[in-house]
């Protein structure tokens, strides 16, 4: 076994005091025992429960394979939600869901469009196709897993059935120490979080598939030919329609009243786990464990930790500045309202000025925005003005054009856009500009016209301090208040590139929604998710995620969940800071997770595969570190 590793990473200096004591070493071996103690030839169980998202039939047949034997099981199940099997942990399975019927159902809770002249899914005959109505549309259900000892929870969905067939282990994709459709020794909003993140990538899967909002002449491609275009060819166009599926169930999640209230309690972790999880790249092949018991865990936990202060204290100050220039960006009011000020501005003109409302072509005003208004050869607007407090500027054209009162006005274009105030100054190239209303707009609606709109393309966004230049995909939707007012309501917000100050060039993703959409104040109340791509001295691999409720809390790591990537190797913390009382949980690859209590200069805990232990978290005469059962000690930091 390696000797004491005395690093003792600056990350956790505020966290957890020096370890005192006797100045004795504490007892090591030089050579463990294989399976530390533990009975190598032991195969622990794992128990396996499932979750498949109610859009198609639940009840079917299972088919379980070992890959590494060929080994096949069959079930026959009358709810797959209500099923659990016994297997061997250690062990890479295929797991084969057959639906008793292919039908699947609508997913989306505002329905899935007009229904056909005497059309048989149509169950209760209204011309619509209701949310749970049979749609012309199927899944299928297949995911691989490498088990772990204890309790296991599976999440079918279409996405893990791409990953299936090649057995991928994405979990350097979500930055989870298990892929995101497999939990072991999880909480109750990590349980929520997977249950989201399977029905959003179904839902999408069966939108796209509808195309509600195409052409009738449209080709949609099968989810299978987005993913290989995407993964083997680098080539995301199809893949992204898949991906603003995905954040539509999120959105429209988050605007149903009743879905709201829970939903709002994991939004930003969900909105980044499942959104960087579908950010292809290069996925090894998950693989069975030579042996269910070794301290590789302890090894990445130390070096990974020595790696964030890299290895030499000025580079903690280092990683701290370039982090808290980041939060600094993200906590700014000025800068998170600019996104609300730009969307509202372009829907609001478009709204107001329309050949909906058979507008002539001319100058209008629209509270404090004076327009120009053009319609050949198509449709021009150009606005300057302010709104929101922003100095604003468009110029955007609008090329198709659809009136329905049924399936609401509908039009489509680009432009760009930009809104200034102070020092900060947002502008984008917007290539696509889509708004959907609520029925028709005409003079009688003309302060209620409410809808949806997304806007796509490139912007940058400067500040005093940094500029960044980055992909943004933007969701507004404009919703009537109790107080028979038009709210706007940020509804998700995706920004991708990179971020740049005097101190840093760093690739910086970052996700947000509004918390309490239904609230109608005048704070925006965002949700953050954070991805950051670090290159390290001693770390070029280092990425580093991260959800806030508050995003100036991205540098509090005295309370905080963190995932990050180093070496290929994934690593999630829970950090909890209670007065003397500190308690850090490390969980890493294939199921290992570390334990740490600590109390004054008092370390315990355990470090565990599972639901087994492996060894017990001790002070020896002063040091912390794990005590395994075959005597030999090994030291925390």
């Amino acid at each position: 076994m390696q000797k004491i590793n005395k690093i003792l990473p600056l990350l956790l200096a505020g966290t957890l005091a020096a370890c005192g004591g006797s100045s004795d070493p504490a007892p090591t071996v030089n050579d463990a025992e294989p399976g530390l103690g533990h009975d190598v030839t032991q195969v622990p169980s794992a128990s396996v429960a499932f979750f498949v998202p109610k859009f198609a039939d639940t009840s079917g047949t299972l088919t379980v394979t070992q890959v590494s034997s060929r080994e096949t099981q069959q079930f026959t199940v009358n709810d797959l939600n209500q099923m659990t099997i016994a297997l061997d942990a250690g062990r890479v399975y295929q797991f084969e869901f057959s639906p008793s019927s292919e039908q699947a159902f609508c997913p989306r809770k505002l329905g899935c469009g007009r229904a056909l002249r005497d059309d048989p899914n149509d169950l209760n005959g209204n011309d619509e196709i209701d949310f749970g109505e049979p749609v012309s549309a199927t899944v299928s259900y297949s995911l691989a897993a490498k088990l772990i000892a204890g309790q296991n929870q599976l999440y079918f969905s279409s996405y893990g059935t791409l990953l299936s067939e090649s057995q991928s282990d994405s979990t350097v994709l979500s930055l989870t120490n298990t892929p995101i459709y497999h939990l072991s020794h999880s909480r109750i909003n990590q349980s929520l979080q997977a249950e989201y993140a399977a029905r959003a990538f179904t839902y999408a899967d069966i939108m796209r598939q509808l195309n509600i909002e195409g052409r009738q002449d449209d080709e949609t491609s099968s989810l299978a030919d987005a993913f290989e275009l995407a993964y083997n060819h680098s080539d995301n166009t199809l893949w992204q329609s898949y991906i603003d599926e995905v954040n539509q169930y999120f959105i429209e999640t988050l605007l149903d009243e009743k879905d709201s209230t829970l939903f709002a309690n994991v939004v930003e972790q969900v909105l980044l786990n499942a959104n960087e999880a579908l950010q292809l790249q290069d996925m090894v092949t998950l693989a069975d464990s030579e042996t269910v018991f070794n301290n590789d865990l302890l090894d990445h936990f130390r070096d990974s930790l020595g790696v964030i202060r890299l290895q030499e204290e000025k580079y903690s100050d280092e990683l701290d500045t370039k982090l808290r220039e980041i939060e600094s960006l993200a906590a700014d009011e000025v800068v998170q309202e600019s996104f609300l000020a730009l969307s509202e501005a372009v829907y609001n003109v478009v709204d107001a000025v329309s050949p909906a409302r058979n507008s002539e072509p001319g100058n209008y005003q629209v509270d404090d925005l004076d327009i120009v208004y053009t319609t050949d050869p198509s449709f021009n607007w150009r606005v300057t003005g302010f709104n929101r407090g922003f100095e604003v500027s468009i110029d955007v054209t609008m090329s198709e054009w659809r009136k329905s009162p049924t399936l609401g006005d509908r039009i489509a274009g680009s432009g760009v856009a930009s809104v200034r105030k102070g020092d900060v100054s947002l502008e984008a190239d917007l290539d696509d500009i889509f708004l959907l209303f609520d029925g028709s707009i005409d003079d009688d609606n003309l302060q209620t016209a409410t809808g949806t709109s997304r806007f796509a393309g490139k912007i940058t966004l400067q500040t005093s301090a940094s500029t960044t230049k980055a992909d943004l995909r933007l969701r507004l939707n404009r919703v009537m208040s109790p107080r028979n007012s038009v709210e706007s309501i940020l509804a998700n917000l995706r920004v991708r590139g990179d971020f740049e100050t005097a101190n840093q060039l760093t690739p910086v993703t970052l996700y947000a929604a509004e918390r309490s959409p239904f609230a109608f104040d005048t704070s925006l109340d965002l949700a953050f998710g954070l991805h950051v791509d670090f290159d390290l001295k001693g770390g070029p691999d280092f990425q580093l995620q991260l959800a806030v409720d508050d995003p100036s809390n991205v540098t509090n790591l005295n309370s905080a969940e963190i995932s990050y990537l180093l070496g290929g190797r994934v690593m999630q913390l829970d950090v909890r800071r209670s007065g003397d009382n500190n308690n850090i949980v490390a969980q890493g690859k294939d199921g290992y997770w570390l334990d740490i209590k600590q109390k004054g200069r008092n370390f315990t805990g355990g470090y565990y595969y599972g639901d087994q232990q492996i060894g017990d978290v001790k002070t020896v005469r002063g040091i912390p570190g794990v005590l395994f059962p075959d005597g030999s000690f090994e030291s925390l930091f």
